[in-house]
């Protein structure tokens, strides 16, 4: 019954009450006359809401496996079900399946401990590290100030050996790290070596900054300032310019970009250290899958010096638009770069983040970014002006332990900008 023929019928009923009929008799039938009505309208949109699911899944097959699936799995699977992790393997699955080698899921926990990463600031003691693969231990690459383990008196050079008692040998590198960073204001206790020797160290776990450039004066001396960026996050720009002035002042006029090992980062951040370090002109043109464009640019300060670029082929992404927009204002005759390595990774696209409900999100790539002048080397790469490839010499010594003596790459650039 539709809403139109529930209404003459309530009518009609009505009508046909006489003047002696007591009130509470009209009232019943009118409130029954109502209760028709909206039942038949009510079956009438259910019925038309559910053909039109059907339809929707009818083309989206895959719902009704999946559903097949898990109907079997639940009646059949002998073993317990963790209906987190099922929801997560579901989401990877999915963003597997779109051929996406850039998509990513993340847990409501993963997503919070990355966005901190990438604000600069980290909970942990406060230590970069590399792992030896071949004696299962993890090395300290770098101490970070006013950190946790700075105060307790740990060292570049370290070996941590044991967290919490546990090997990391038996727990393994990323067990390990996990038990390293933990909680803020509880405590880790790690067991290094130094120079033969184990030493315990207890170290409270606060929030640290992150350390994403490193810099100092080739050679110990002179007037080539090296400046290593290991990414691009929130705190790289104020880095990164504090770098520069810091070698100024000891007497530097050139300087190499570090930018092997760099996998990108943030939008914003390369922003930024660009816009500081070109003149006016373009920086960046970005392409959504949606249409939109974003272009931006660059104002007229910047820094004037001869410059080296350096990568290899796992710069990408963000330390890719540094490389080309440099080499781009170059061949303009605006700016004075020379690129030296290896051929980089070749990735021109970029990925946004969309947060779901329960605080989990995914990343998937939405758009292209453009050089300022040049073409998009998106599967492509850039290939340097000076290639030259790390030596058997120094790879046998590890990236993180090379030295300006050792570092064969390092010296190219430096000579190329002598």
């Amino acid at each position: 019954m539709t809403r139109r023929q529930g209404a003459e019928w309530e009518r009609s009923v009505i009508g046909q009450m006489t003047k002696k009929t007591p009130l509470y008799v009209v009232v019943i039938v009118a409130v029954i006359a109502a209760v028709v009505t909206f039942n038949a309208s009510f079956l009438f949109f259910e019925q038309k809401y559910n053909s039109k699911l059907n339809e929707t899944l009818a083309g989206y097959s895959y719902f009704d496996k999946l559903l097949s699936v898990d109907e079997i799995v639940r009646a059949n699977y002998i073993g317990d079900i963790d209906d987190d992790a099922l929801k997560a393997s579901v989401v990877r699955g999915y963003l597997s399946g779109i051929g996406d080698k850039y998509s990513l899921y993340m847990t409501s926990t993963e997503y919070d401990e990355f966005m901190k990463e990438q604000s600069g600031n980290a909970v942990g003691i406060g230590v970069n590290v590399i792992y030896g693969d071949a004696s299962g231990i993890i090395e300290i690459i770098n101490v970070l100030p006013d950190s946790p383990a700075e105060e307790a008196g740990m060292r570049e050079g370290d070996i941590i050996v044991s967290v919490a008692g546990k090997k990391v040998a038996d727990i393994g590198y990323y067990a390990a790290l996990d038990m390293i960073r933990g909680e803020e204001g509880t405590k880790a206790e790690l067991t290094v070596v130094r120079d033969g020797t184990e030493i315990p160290f207890t170290c409270e776990r606060r929030a640290v900054k992150t350390l994403s450039v490193t810099y100092h004066v080739f050679g110990g001396s002179g007037n080539v300032g090296v400046i290593r960026l290991t990414e691009f996050n929130s705190t790289t720009p104020e880095q990164f310019k504090n770098a520069v002035s810091k070698l100024k002042d000891d007497g530097c006029d050139r300087f190499v970009f570090d930018l092997r090992n760099n996998g990108g980062g943030e939008l914003n951040s390369i922003l930024e250290v660009l816009d500081y370090l070109l003149p006016e002109g373009p920086i960046a043109h970005i392409y959504y899958r949606t249409g939109k464009e974003s272009h931006y640019t660059s104002d007229a300060a910047c820094l004037e010096a001869r410059v080296a670029v350096l990568t290899n082929g796992r710069t990408a992404s963000a330390a890719e638009l540094f490389t080309s927009a440099l080499r781009d204002y170059t061949q303009h005759g605006d700016y004075d770069a020379v690129l030296v390595g290896t051929k980089t990774y070749g990735k021109g696209v970029l990925q946004s983040f969309y947060k779901l409900k329960d605080g989990s999100a995914f990343k998937i790539s939405t758009g292209k970014y453009n050089p300022p002048y040049s073409e998009n080397y998106d599967g492509i790469g850039i290939t340097p002006d000076i290639v030259i490839e790390l030596s058997e010499e120094a790879a046998s010594v590890g990236f993180y332990k090379l030295t300006d003596e050792n570092d064969n790459q390092l010296i190219a650039a430096v000579n190329a900008i002598k």
